[in-house]
């Protein structure tokens, strides 16, 4: 019987073999994933690289890496599913879908609250990860521009100072040292018509802020992605069309969540909702209700959350206030009143205090998914 099984560690070079094979040498690139991704293709990370064997072969991987976000300074676990592949001889198996299965089930025992998966295909749509709407994309030309700014290349004797910046955030991805300067030098590696530029940003000597830009140079234009900008907001629109200018770009894109209020932009060329990167899916509800107790603690009065009940009823899942009951019907719609804040209103009809909870609680501020932590 073939089953999903982790790695073993001597296993570990023909994984990275299946992945380059599908990913990067198929599509006539170099064989660079494991470059690319460190922090998951990495043998610590074994146990979580699941793979199907058919004749001692390695024919089919899931991997997923373990990370801690902070939500406004509350932890929760995520896992970032990435590198999901099927030698093109056994494709049409259903191996991706059977190696997730038995994914899911390792997450939970593993603690995990949310998974988050790099893509949107059908693959992972069926099984309720969820596309959703939460991040501003401000949308900036270039323009020539004086700046009364001092705009560098990035230099490792600046790398204490841009992570106490980034840690500042009270909404971001938990970092080491080690993980901020691998991530720095893995995810900017250059790979088919991407470059990045990664810059430190000073004014009158000091060091204000850093960016990290992806250059994407199409056929017909040449675009801007923010992986990542720790910068006051004043400063951001002249910045970004100042780098368009210089980078010879038609535009630049920069994504915001709806809850960032602190990094908010009012005057970008053009602004408007979009997809978190990606797809994502609760896993253990009960679990991730509790760890966001403290979270909901800031925006609710206390005698509210004492008697709030979070419950999953196979598949269903309770949202409780004394008499009062929500039940969301499957994980889709759960996924969306967390991350989006989508709920249909009539559901709350005559629930004033679970009405109350959604609404000051929802959507939950959270990380762009993109950015540097990327697998």
């Amino acid at each position: 019987m073939i089953k999903p099984e982790s790695a073993k560690i001597e296993e570990f070079e023909e994984v990275i073999k299946l992945i380059n094979k599908v990913f990067r040498i198929s599509r006539g690139y170099n064989p660079t994933m494991q470059q690319e991704f460190p922090l998951l293709l990495n043998k610590d990370n074994i146990e979580n690289m699941i793979v199907i064997k058919e004749n001692k072969k390695i024919v089919s991987d899931v991997n997923y890496l373990i990370q801690d976000i902070l939500i406004q300074g509350i932890k929760i676990k995520t896992a970032s599913i990435g590198a999901v592949c099927t030698d093109k001889e056994h494709e049409g198996k259903r191996y991706s879908s059977k190696i997730l299965d038995r994914v899911e089930e390792k997450m939970y025992d593993d603690g995990v609250d949310i998974v988050l998966i790099s893509g949107d295909r059908s693959l992972y749509t069926r099984r309720m990860c969820s596309k959703v709407k939460n991040f501003y994309k401000y949308t900036i030309t270039p323009k020539d521009i004086q700046l009364n700014l001092d705009i560098q290349e990035y230099n490792e004797k600046y790398i204490n100072q841009m992570i106490q910046m980034y840690n500042q955030n009270s909404t971001r991805y938990f970092r080491t040292k080690n993980q901020f300067e691998t991530l720095l030098k893995s995810a900017t590696i250059p790979f088919g018509n991407y470059k990045y530029k990664k810059l430190v940003i000073k004014k009158d000597d000091n060091l204000i802020g850093y960016i990290v830009i992806r250059l994407i140079d199409k056929e017909e234009k040449k675009i801007g992605q923010i992986i990542e900008l720790n910068l006051a907001p004043n400063y951001v629109n002249d910045t970004i069309s100042y780098l368009a200018y210089k980078y010879d770009l038609d535009y630049v894109d920069y994504w915001v969540h709806v809850k960032d209020c602190k990094n908010h932009i009012e005057n970008s060329d053009e602004v408007s909702i979009d997809y978190l990167h990606g797809t994502i899916k609760i896993i253990n509800y009960e679990k991730l209700c509790k760890n966001l107790h403290n979270y909901f603690s800031q925006y609710l009065d206390n005698e509210i959350l004492d008697n709030m009940e979070f419950e999953d009823l196979d598949n269903r899942y309770l949202i409780k206030y004394k008499d009062e009951e929500l039940v969301i019907e499957n994980v889709d719609s759960l996924n969306k009143l967390f991350f989006e804040g989508k709920i249909k209103e009539e559901v709350l009809n005559e629930k004033p205090h679970i009405e109350k909870f959604i609404k000051d609680i929802f959507p939950l501020d959270f990380v762009w998914t993109a950015n540097l932590n990327y697998q």
